[in-house]
């Protein structure tokens, strides 16, 4: 289950910049025609498109996926998210150059892809008119990219979502609408990273975020445009009693007359809205508190090693107060060696395999104990240890059970291999005493 969203751009390389990351960090599988290192793609289509009238360079898509289908902690799934990009793109463009960048750092950290074709088509040279609405248009033969989409999620297998009047309005989308380097795509760049900040839990973290961001230093040595967020109460209308937010950002280039220029955030977009930002903030919240649990498990984990250790050492000091390990065998010593009792625990040691050895026949008649068999304190302790790695194992196998297969699979092989090694060994042994 996908959806798309088409926009035009004007600059291929501000795109490409934004949608890589600015130090190429952002896409977590990427899928480019053009060969080279980042902006190679940019460079071709600035050249594709210098010598016309066309003032758009690139195709914008974004390709969305529901996280019910494609789980953003699988690497196969992005994988495949990805390779889906691809063929959207060919689908729509074949003879055009793509560049497909997936990412998961959206609002609920859900799979999408930026899909970008160059404004040109390869075998005739003319610019693209095909797949540049949301919708099938109801006159002429435009085809939208939504129903190009819906035919490539069918022939996959996957399901389609039912038709969508109205294009959504998050961020990645609504960029494209402001120009290039102006203050509103400047706050708007600000305020998405400021809600992808993994501390952004809230509406205080985030004014932290923000404030932050107002101490960085530019390249140049300078300092950002100072910007806020203003929140305000609705006092009449349909939203009445309701929070609303502002953006105000210094204003140095004069453009606005004033000192700040002033935004409402639902005009840039609807993340930036009291209830977009809390689809950040609880996704946020639920890593934050996936990682203390996870935290507190590793805890437990080393304490019970710990534990178990204290264990270990506290049966060989049994007169300080250890616990005793073993308290069958210390009754029978107590005895008279003599008597039945004496016999019936030698008999239950047998029976235990801790038969008298070299260390109880050095022992004088008048020992209290036998001597501590640490093999088995130490095998308590490691089947201890084992125990709670395989339940770990067992939790990290369930979400990813293809990487336990494998690890079945190393496990079993190495077993083999060491079978192999004791038979060829005894083989050896054996071929020694003929000669």
């Amino acid at each position: 289950m996908s959806t798309t969203h088409y926009s035009p751009s004007n600059s291929a390389a501000e795109t490409e910049r934004y949608v890589r990351g600015l130090n190429d960090e952002r896409g977590v599988a990427i899928t480019c025609d053009v060969p080279g290192p980042p902006g190679a793609f940019a460079t071709r289509a600035r050249a594709s498109t210098q010598n016309t009238r066309r003032e758009v360079e690139v195709l914008h898509y974004r390709q969305s996926f529901s996280d019910e289908e494609f789980n953003p902690k699988n690497s196969n799934h992005v994988q495949w998210a990805n390779d889906l990009g691809y063929l959207l793109a060919k689908k729509m463009h074949p003879n055009s150059d793509a560049l497909v960048v997936t990412h998961i750092d959206g609002r609920g950290g859900k799979v999408h892809n930026h899909v970008i074709v160059i404004n040109h088509n390869n075998v005739t040279g003319k610019a693209l008119s095909q797949y540049r609405t949301f919708h099938d248009r109801k006159s002429g033969d435009q085809r939208g990219v939504q129903s190009a989409n819906d035919e490539l999620m069918l022939e996959h297998g996957l399901s389609v979502v039912k038709r969508v009047d109205h294009q959504p309005k998050d961020w990645e989308l609504r960029r494209e609408d402001f120009a290039e380097g102006s203050m509103d795509r400047q706050m708007g760049d600000r305020m998405m990273a400021a809600l992808g900040d993994p501390r952004s839990t809230n509406k205080a973290a985030l004014v932290g975020v923000l404030d932050e961001q107002n101490q960085l230093s530019l390249d140049d040595g300078g300092v950002p445009p100072r910007m806020r967020l203003h929140t305000s109460v609705v006092k009449k209308g349909k939203r009445e009693g309701l929070e609303t937010w502002t953006l105000y950002i210094e204003d140095r280039r004069g453009e606005t007359g004033r000192a700040e220029r002033r935004k409402r955030t639902s005009v840039l977009s609807t993340d930036f809205t009291p209830e977009g930002a809390q689809a950040f903030f609880d996704y946020h919240q639920q890593n934050q508190i996936q990682k203390e649990q996870d935290n507190e498990r590793s805890t437990r984990t080393a304490e019970a090693a710990r534990r178990a250790v204290d264990i270990a050492r506290g049966a060989i000091r049994k007169d300080d107060g250890g616990v005793d390990l073993d308290p069958y065998r210390r009754r029978g010593a107590e005895q008279p060696s003599g008597r039945v009792g004496g016999a019936t625990a030698e008999a239950r040691l047998i029976r235990e395999d801790h038969g008298p050895g070299n260390e109880q026949e050095d022992r004088g008649p008048g020992a209290q104990a036998p001597a501590i068999d640490h093999a088995s304190i130490r095998a308590r302790t490691q089947r201890l240890l084992d125990e709670r790695e395989r339940e770990e194992r067992a939790a990290r196998d369930r979400a990813d059970a293809k990487l336990a297969r494998q690890r079945d699979r190393r496990k079993a092989d190495r077993i083999r291999s060491f079978v192999a090694d004791r038979i060829d060994e005894s083989d050896k042994d054996h071929d020694g005493l003929e000669l």
